[in-house]
């Protein structure tokens, strides 16, 4: 059974499915990107009464094919700039509106991974599910301003965010036709996703599309400036023999992918930071957790949280003996100075003597706190002063050996997508169905009223953040509770490398 909704940029053709929810899938939300628009911003679709045929994934973003990312594996192009709503009664009532990024590190992924359909959780709650696809890797965030020609191409570096905000305008202006209430608009994503959601938070640009924001494990530091980018672009213009921006230009989007494939090659360890987007002061500031501390985000209801065992994830990719090099490159980029690495592992490990930080498993300790829990925690800490503030740690762990609880687990969890192959590549078989249930209430009941009320704990289930007590509310399939004071040791030991470099 179909359904029509009529926007100002089409009259979409859904699907309607046996839940009784109806999908929109591959919604376009911008001009394709393609030929002399390549490296540009996105340009608005112009007013059409076509009728569009809605009922599958749009292309996938340009990227390396990788069995861990599913939408890698979807067709791709660069004409990819679609999103896709779920929604039980299109054109009726005003419902909160949910807008999911994915992750992927700014490097991989889309939003046809089976992870985040929103089919599931727009059927379980009064809701309307949006999932976006936005440029990544070298298409979405590339420092093209050195090269010859490159000072018209200065947007470059953060594509994917202006595509980002391309999407919640389009969401904004048209969501209504689909049930939902434009002024209860919440962005929510994992990883890359999550720090897209933090820098979207601060942007003046994206001031008033959006009224809360949810981001799990990833914080606000994952971006870099344009010295640190240019050095690639440089490379990768030598890698592909193009000497202008006009000559990459000429090149076919996967002769640029092969390309973007031998320089990823030159740097393994790097991969996870090369394409961030840059902070030039233009669209974003230099000091993106400056600005928040300033306030910037102090109109926005922010929930932020991480998981146990964040890098655990990253045994996808590296062996135990990699994960030093692989953090050590990591930390290095990361933060705005150079970094002592060594003395820092040195004094960590006074700090924690049982720790060995020469085996692998510790040593992922030491990544995880310093990568994902102190920066999202002081993000909490200096949010908390401007607006009540909500922190979570997700602590199930997986059945699956070594993985724990680890980057990304809870993304199932939360879009009650319990039974995806790659789902269970994280959680292990059998994955507890009541967590899904009430994680997705939650993160349901923080869209709704930015509070989230966690079944079962009374009211006020779940206390804002303090800076005091640093109180969050620990999750895993037994119990939901209030903790105090979690990992205050940790913050302290890096809250001066935090202050000293990214502020």
């Amino acid at each position: 059974m179909t359904t029509t909704v009529t926007t100002r940029t089409g009259v979409l053709q859904g699907v309607q499915l046996q839940s009784g929810v109806t999908a929109f899938l591959g919604v376009p939300y911008a001009l394709p990107p393609l030929g002399e628009r390549r490296w540009r911003a996105p340009m608005p679709l112009p007013d059409s009464n076509e009728l569009l045929s809605c009922r599958r994934f749009g292309y996938s973003a340009m990227q390396v094919e990788d069995p861990i990312e599913p939408s890698s594996l979807n067709a791709q192009s660069e004409d990819c700039l679609t999103l896709n709503v779920w929604t039980k009664t299109p054109g009726r009532g005003k419902r909160p509106v949910m807008v999911y990024i994915h992750g992927g590190a700014y490097f991989s992924g889309g939003s046809s991974d089976p992870l985040y359909d929103g089919a599931n959780f727009a059927a379980a709650q009064d809701v309307v599910i949006v999932t976006i696809n936005y440029r990544i890797n070298i298409f979405g965030s590339l420092a093209l301003s050195a090269l010859p020609g490159g000072q018209d191409y200065r947007e470059a570096g953060y594509l994917g965010l202006l595509d980002q905000i391309a999407a919640l305008r389009w969401v904004k202006e048209n969501i209504g036709e689909f049930g939902g209430d434009p002024d209860c608009i919440t962005i929510f994503g994992e990883s890359a996703g999550s720090a897209s959601a933090a820098l979207l938070s601060i942007c003046p640009a994206a001031k008033g599309l959006f009224h809360r924001a949810i981001c799990e494990s990833g914080s606000i530091q994952l971006y870099k400036t344009e010295s640190k980018g240019i050095p690639y672009a440089t490379e990768f213009a030598e890698i592909m023999n193009c000497s202008s921006v006009q000559d990459l230009l000429e090149k076919t989007s996967d002769e640029l992918i092969a390309g973007m494939k031998t320089l990823c090659d030159r740097h393994p360890f790097e991969v996870s930071n090369i394409f961030c987007p840059i902070c030039d002061g233009t669209l974003l500031p230099e000091k993106p957790l400056r600005a928040w501390a300033e306030g910037a985000a102090k109109d926005i209801d922010i929930m932020i949280g991480t998981v146990d065992d964040e890098m655990n994830y990253f045994k996808f990719y590296f062996t135990g003996e990699q994960m030093p090099l692989f953090w050590r490159e990591q930390a290095v980029f990361q933060f705005d100075s150079e970094v002592d690495m060594p003395a820092i592992e040195q004094a960590f490990a006074t700090l924690h003597p049982e720790l060995d930080l020469s085996v692998a498993d510790d040593y992922i300790k030491l990544m995880g706190e310093m990568a994902f829990h102190v920066g999202s925690y002081l993000m909490a800490e200096l949010q908390a002063t401007y607006r009540p503030t909500y922190v979570y740690r997700f602590a199930y762990k997986s059945t699956n050996e070594g993985m724990g609880s680890c980057h990304a687990i809870e993304v199932p969890f939360v879009m009650k997508n319990l039974t995806t192959p790659n789902g269970l590549e994280f959680t292990g078989p059998n994955p507890p169905a009541h967590l899904a249930d009430e994680m997705n209430a939650t993160w349901f009941s923080f869209a709704r009223t930015g509070r989230p009320e966690a079944r079962g704990l009374g009211e006020p289930s779940w206390p804002p953040y303090s800076g005091e007590t640093k109180g969050l509310m620990f999750i895993d399939d037994k119990t939901w509770e209030m903790r105090e004071s979690i990992d205050d040791k940790n913050i302290e030991f890096f809250k001066p490398l935090y202050e000293q470099t990214i502020m």
